[in-house]
């Protein structure tokens, strides 16, 4: 099942190179880019062959988190 990875680009990376290949992949499904990072859908190892993590590339799983209530009530008893 894909997953959605959010891929990192740190200064030295080759980021429009990269960007290139993922758009190119007929197993990635780029969602949106950014010049810094890149939101994908696919399975993991497919997205590592396409892309190779290392030190200018940093490949991390999105994650979702809940946000509190903007208008907490008191409650009445």
């Amino acid at each position: 099942m894909p997953t959605r990875f959010i891929v990192r680009f740190r200064p030295k990376a080759p980021a429009q190179d990269i960007t290139a290949r993922l758009h190119a992949s007929k197993d990635v499904r780029v969602i949106e880019a950014t010049p810094k990072m890149v939101l994908v859908e696919a399975k993991e190892a497919d997205l590592h062959e396409v892309v190779k993590p290392g030190p200018d590339v940093l490949i991390v799983p999105e994650q979702h988190y809940e946000l509190p209530d903007a208008n907490p009530a008191v409650k009445k008893s």
